[in-house]
């Protein structure tokens, strides 16, 4: 064998060798002992990327849409739509807090589906995977403002 095609083996070799170790990196838990391993692991794997309307993420009716990508108003029924995104993405992280009691439906193409009926401020949190689903949040009680939040619901 040539020196070239030797260097191309190993190239290759390293490459193969760093998906694989990339690709368990993402299977592992967050370390935390105190919990169930199957816990544990999926804490680790929800991702930094948190629900931004805009950021593959869209709302039907448009009137939902709040003043800034953070926010939402819900006025009756609003449609959240997660875009499908790349496979080795993380999971969107869905966190909010809303004003009024609230119905959340979370619907991932891939997962189960979450139904959830919110007090008002209280906080809520999911996530859907790279393949994307869609949101329904229903405020019984009129127009209910949603803040989106950029970390975990206090434990």
């Amino acid at each position: 064998m040539s020196t070239q095609k030797l260097m191309i083996v190993l190239l290759v070799a390293l490459v193969v060798i760093f998906l694989i170790t990339v690709g368990m990196g993402g299977c592992h838990g967050s370390g935390n002992t105190d919990r169930p391993g199957a816990v544990s692991a999926l804490k680790g794997l929800q991702g930094k990327r948190f629900l931004e309307i805009g950021d593959k993420a869209s709302v039907s009716p448009t009137n939902c849409a709040g003043p800034g990508p953070a926010m939402l108003t819900v006025n009756g029924t609003c449609l959240v739509t997660f875009e499908k995104r790349a496979f080795f993405r993380r999971s969107t992280r869905v966190v909010f807090r809303a004003n009024r009691p609230m119905a959340v439906v979370v619907d991932p193409k891939d997962g189960p589906r979450q139904d959830e009926q919110l007090n008002a401020f209280e906080c809520f949190a999911s996530a859907v995977n790279h393949s994307g689903g869609a949101m329904s949040l229903t405020s019984p009680s009129g127009v209910a403002t949603v803040f989106l939040l950029r970390e975990p619901c206090p434990e």
